[in-house]
């Protein structure tokens, strides 16, 4: 029997289109406010949009948007070192995607800076972090593909696991899902 992650290989950019799950998320979560850090085209931050309140795109870039500006969306060129850095402390959201720089240490800085900020139960998602081969993480090939972003996720499964629960779906390039959760309460009803 061929092991699930071989089922695919070699795939499509993506074997799995990783908007089409955020938005469920979305949908489901009702963000109050929604936080995407790598904006990039916009191309996940507007469908998203619709079931947010706020929405907040970070980009060192935002000549690439493709779409028309919305009101419930807010978008700062920076990086996202000086936005978490000018960030008030009591912002918080709901529900955050990181898709900004691919290697391993600014990934794992922007989980921890959004790891402040992110109310309990809320989810913070990270993508590329399931590549199917080393080309997906070498960046001297691509810049944009997967980098070391699943060093971050085994790092946030290895050392947060107190304060998070993690699971990577294995869809080429990956997506993980880090729920916050109140100590030693994952039963909303406790």
């Amino acid at each position: 029997m061929i092991p699930i992650h071989l089922r695919n290989v070699p795939p499509p950019p993506e074997t799995f289109d990783h908007i089409e799950i955020l938005s469920f998320m979305a949908k489901w979560i009702k963000p109050t406010s929604y936080l995407e850090l790598g904006v990039r085209d916009g191309s996940s931050l507007w469908p998203i949009s619709e079931y947010c309140e706020h929405c907040c795109g970070i980009d060192i870039d935002l000549s690439a948007i493709r779409f028309p500006p919305k009101d419930n969306i807010t978008l700062l060129q920076t990086t996202t070192d000086e936005f978490f850095a000018s960030l008030e402390p009591d912002n918080y959201f709901d529900m955050v995607f990181i898709d900004a720089d691919h290697s391993h240490k600014s990934s794992l800085k922007d989980f921890i800076n959004a790891s402040k900020y992110i109310i309990d139960d809320g989810f913070i998602f990270l993508h590329d972090t399931y590549p199917y081969s080393e080309t997906m993480i070498d960046a001297s090939i691509n810049p944009s593909l997967c980098g070391e972003c699943y060093k971050t996720a085994f790092y946030i499964k290895t050392h947060f696991i107190e304060d998070f629960e993690v699971i990577t779906l294995p869809f080429n390039p990956g997506l993980t899902m880090v729920k916050k959760m109140k100590r030693n309460k994952q039963l909303i009803y406790l």
